[in-house]
């Protein structure tokens, strides 16, 4: 027997006992009207008033009938701690992103190196004596924290708010890279490639004292841009935690593009005065489109404070464009000639190109909310995105050159410089700050 049910049997005896009438402690013989024995007597006594004590298995009997009867009415915890649902129909949010993202790489682009070096070799990537030094390029570009913004309108589908739809945009400010190069800081200057007729490495001078003077600019864009439509489906409820299950679309764009442009004079030999202003420019769309499905939990802290994580993935395809456009223009005596291609474009890689893959999007998230009033609320968040096989500006550069077919000249040998097609992938991440609204 349990402390519990002793001490409830304890309990029941000592209550008996206290509601018991004083006469039911005394003797039967003594006369009820409480006067001596001295006193007349009565010619008959009357009969015991004395109540007999509730045997000790009734009261264990009682104690368990109780006990049963109040696990039975007891109600649901699981029902009882639920939170109501507030009301609202719709949903609105508007979140400040700071996100950083995976810059696009691209190839060294401009060299230099030091005063005195021969012009033969002045610039030349892995060159004897050359002593090159890469100042633009081999690295990524615009792989800084840009500012953006996220905007969702939800409505819930029933009064339980089991189900629900809602519609997502966000998108990253451009990034924008410029870099100059000009005499004034490297005498020598120039851009390298890989010289395909000869099987070496080579390099157009730009600025090289008393040969030629110049200056090189290049200027790398990227921008990103989300939508997505979602069906939010409750899988499950326990308390305050619940999880829902995802499904809808996806859509995300990511464009690039770089340009490198050079102007140069000549200032001695049969060229002298000959002005060449030059570009390549590498401009890359990819659009993905793709049907979601995921996993979302939320938890609610008290009265003031709930959390939401998110997880999703989207499987489709992503069409991919890169255009390839280069010009070059020759000014001589006031006449002046323009050519298709640059330097790193030229008719053998020039041309829009299109492709198509399957792909694939992937979204993590973490928000932290923080009730204002009855229908507002603070965020604050943070998010990871990510989109497979996607064409960037930078990778579709082939350094290879075929100096062949430069103007006035016709192709002999391989046709390069190419288009790559190079895929890889493209993520952004970053810390949330947003307000949302119930109505």
């Amino acid at each position: 027997m349990s402390l519990r049910l002793l001490a409830a049997v304890l309990f029941v005896s000592l209550a008996t006992m206290a509601v018991m009438p004083k006469s039911c402690a005394q003797s039967s013989d003594r006369p009820i009207g409480g006067e001596s024995s001295a006193s007349e007597p009565s010619s008959e006594a009357p009969p015991s008033a004395t109540i007999a004590p509730r045997p000790t298995a009734s009261l264990l009997e009682y104690y368990n009938k109780q006990q049963s009867e109040s696990l039975v009415d007891a109600p649901d915890c699981a029902a009882a701690c639920e939170l109501p649902s507030s009301g609202a129909k719709f949903w609105v949010s508007a979140e400040y992103l700071l996100w950083g993202s995976e810059g696009m790489y691209v190839p060294a682009l401009v060299t230099t190196s030091p005063t005195g070096t021969p012009s033969g070799i002045a610039g030349v990537i892995d060159a004897e004596d050359a002593d090159t030094t890469i100042l633009k390029g081999e690295s990524h570009f615009n792989d800084d924290v840009r500012s953006g913004g996220r905007f969702a309108l939800g409505a819930w589908l029933d009064p339980a708010q089991q189900d629900s739809v809602a519609l997502t945009y966000f998108f990253i400010g451009q990034g924008s890279a410029g870099y100059h190069v000009n005499p004034a800081d490297n005498a020598i200057i120039a851009r390298p490639f890989f010289n395909v007729s000869s099987g070496e490495q080579d390099a157009r001078l730009v600025a090289y004292p008393n040969l030629v003077e110049g200056t090189v600019d290049i200027i790398a864009q990227s921008s990103f841009q989300a939508a997505s439509f979602e069906y939010r489906r409750q899988a499950d409820r326990s308390g305050r935690f619940k999880v829902n299950w995802l499904f809808g679309y996806m859509f995300a764009q990511l464009d690039e593009n770089v340009t490198i442009r050079d102007s140069t004079v000549s200032l001695s030999g049969v060229t002298q005065g000959t002005a060449i202003d030059l570009y390549d420019a590498f401009d890359s769309n990819n659009s993905f489109h793709g049907a979601s499905l995921g996993l979302s939990a939320h938890e609610e802290f008290g009265e003031l404070w709930t959390g939401d994580v998110i997880a999703k993935g989207s499987l489709g395809g992503v069409a991919s464009r890169t255009k390839i456009s280069g010009q070059t223009a020759t000014t001589l005596n006031g006449v002046t000639t323009t050519n298709a291609g640059g330097l790193l474009t030229q008719t053998s890689n020039l041309g829009t190109h299109r492709d198509g893959y399957v792909s694939s999007a992937w979204e993590l998230g973490l928000k932290l909310r923080r009730r204002l009033t009855t229908n507002t609320s603070l965020t604050l968040g943070y998010s990871w995105f990510l989109l497979s096989h996607v064409e960037r500006a930078g990778e579709q550069i082939d350094q290879g050159v075929n100096v062949t077919q430069i103007p006035p000249g016709n192709l002999v040998g391989a046709a390069r410089p190419a288009f790559p097609g190079e895929k890889s992938s493209f993520w952004t991440q970053g810390l949330n700050f947003g307000l949302e609204a119930r109505f």
